[in-house]
């Protein structure tokens, strides 16, 4: 088991072995508008990174995390960084576990999902590395239905996709009445493509569609850049 301390000396662990988390977690908790006291839902929140970097923010969130997979990592960081009153954890099919959510109970819903269509690459022979990876379970069209009618008028959906999937998850937004609202490229170095795009939508809600500033997470000599040491190891 690998322990990685952050901001501060929050400790998430996750397991040697299986599905491991990479930097879009880290990307989507800073790339979230948070409010005190806002309700969250994370979908597929692995060992729970996600909602413990987004309570480290902001202490008087109210996080709901669902899982899939077995959730006694993502329970365990929660107990060991005191966060039992702000995190609840359920460990289910988000598909068959959303008719339990209350209808528009919550101002901000975040998922990095699986980001592989079925018919596209080789399926990972690890089984938590395929549900993380590929859309066995979670299909981008499925998770918006079921999200969609959880979030409040005006709440916002924030997603982590590869490029080549941006079309798709625009159009899949608007037809839910999600209305994108800002997006951002992440990129390896200032040379390369981008590899991620985020991506945040208003249900209900049109504003004015802007891109942030793209993120280059390598220096040309391999290092963090600054912003990316920022978001992983901040002082």
């Amino acid at each position: 088991m690998d322990s990685v301390k952050n901001r501060k000396e929050l400790v998430i662990d996750q397991e040697k072995t299986g599905y491991r988390y990479s930097i879009e977690p880290f990307l989507l908790a800073d790339f979230m508008p948070l409010l005190p006291d806002q309700s969250v839902l994370d979908i597929g929140t692995g060992c729970g990174i996600i909602p413990l970097l987004l309570v480290h923010r902001e202490s008087t969130l109210k996080v709901t995390a669902i899982e899939i997979r077995d959730s006694g990592q993502a329970q365990k960081n929660i107990h060991q960084n005191g966060m039992d009153r702000q995190i609840s954890l359920i460990q289910g099919d988000f598909l068959k576990e959303a008719k339990n959510l209350a209808p528009e109970s919550f101002d901000h819903i975040v998922s990095n999902p699986p980001y592989r269509k079925i018919q596209t690459g080789r399926i990972n022979p690890d089984p938590e590395k395929a549900l993380a990876r590929h859309e066995l379970s979670l299909s981008m069209s499925s998770m918006l239905d079921k999200s969609a009618p959880l979030l409040k008028r005006g709440g916002q959906i924030s997603l982590a996709y590869p490029p080549e999937r941006m079309a798709e998850a625009l159009r899949e937004l608007e037809n839910r009445n999600l209305h994108p609202s800002v997006a951002r490229f992440v990129h390896g170095n200032f040379l390369t493509p981008a590899k991620i795009f985020l991506i945040s939508a208003l249900k209900e809600k049109k504003s004015d569609f802007s891109v942030a500033p793209p993120l280059t997470v390598y220096n040309k000599d391999g290092t963090y850049s600054k912003e990316a040491e920022s978001l992983l190891r901040p002082a």
